[in-house]
């Protein structure tokens, strides 16, 4: 018997999916992925920025439509992991105001997703807070998502005040060069998640991926998730992150004692080099005591820290200058 033609009426049986930014992920899994892993993202009260900001499509330079918790993702297939797909999340700023404050602002945090079927039976592997990158000042750090609890859900962020910097656990906040805070923060309801594609393919309009008013181009085009830094996170106990980048500590713990009575702080950054503690109360177990008084007492000298950087340009000035496009 011969088969009946297709009409024109008639849907086939089915279609190929839209893979729009060409990575070979289709829209909808990308969609319903960062849906699935959005992060809590927890932002000071007092941030003179108010939450992160939703930004005019099809313009090239970025521009503020709204501070409205607007967050950007970005989802990409590992290409030496198979099965494995990379998740980023960009809260991007109308403006960096804390100390050595600028126009515009991108931060992110990202996980490490293995992915087996469709997105309701995805796991993340690893998170990725990303705070003040390729900056001397660096305080981006990982850790297996086991040890944030964040497997099966996105992980919760805090966001230092101002500097907008991505940590892992609140005590983190107070690492780095001592100038960020995460104070008096609460969870932003995220508005939407809008997928910004690829850098040679844009999607929804973000046409503003590319400018050079901030360094979004290098973040949408490398992963946080190298074979070294995975190596180094999974050789700890699960309560544990790793920096990603521990060869800024020494150039950190000296500008951390450019004030006199930081000399304790300084060693203690030293000392936590390679590993900080990021459970909580939340994930029931206790903070690393090392990490705990070496950001206690960041925190409380954090304003003397960034105004005896402000005096240090010559010795820190070509850092400063990378983090004022941050």
């Amino acid at each position: 018997m011969a088969a009946n033609p297709l009409h024109a009426n008639d849907k086939p049986l089915s279609t190929p999916a839209q893979d729009s930014d060409r990575d070979g992920l289709s829209d909808s899994l990308e969609a319903a992925l960062l849906a699935r892993f959005s992060p809590v993202f927890m932002v000071s009260r007092t941030d003179c920025s108010v939450m992160p900001a939703r930004f005019v499509r099809q313009i090239t330079k970025p521009t503020v439509m709204e501070d409205d918790g607007t967050i950007y993702g970005q989802a990409f297939p590992r290409k030496d992991r198979p099965g494995e797909v990379e998740l980023h999340y960009y809260h991007l700023w109308r403006k960096d105001c804390g100390e050595l404050g600028h126009a515009l602002d991108a931060e992110h945090v990202s996980a490490l997703i293995h992915l087996d079927g469709d997105a309701d039976s995805a796991k993340a592997l690893y998170w990725y807070a990303a705070a003040h990158e390729d900056t001397v000042c660096d305080a981006s750090h990982l850790a297996r998502a086991k040890s944030v609890a964040a497997e099966d859900h996105g992980a919760t962020v805090w966001i230092s005040s101002g500097k907008h910097g991505s940590f892992l656990s609140k005590e983190l906040c107070a690492h780095g060069c001592g100038g960020d805070r995460c104070e008096e923060v609460e969870p932003v309801k995220t508005r939407a998640i809008v997928n910004v594609g690829e850098i040679g393919a844009p999607m929804n309009g973000s046409d503003w991926l590319l400018s050079p008013e901030w360094p979004l181009k290098d973040k949408l085009g490398r992963s946080d998730f190298s074979d070294a830094r995975l190596a180094r996170a999974d050789r700890l106990r699960e309560s544990y992150a790793v920096w990603a980048n521990p060869s800024k500590r020494p150039a950190q713990a000296a500008i951390l004692g450019v004030n006199a009575g930081l000399g304790g702080a300084a060693t203690g950054a030293q000392a936590t080099d390679s590993a900080l503690g990021v459970a909580d109360d939340n994930t029931g177990a206790a903070l690393g005591t090392a990490a705990g008084k070496t950001g206690n007492a960041l925190s409380r000298s954090s304003r003397n820290v960034w105004n005896a950087l402000k005096k240090s340009t010559q010795k820190t000035g070509e850092f400063l200058k990378q983090d004022n496009k941050q």
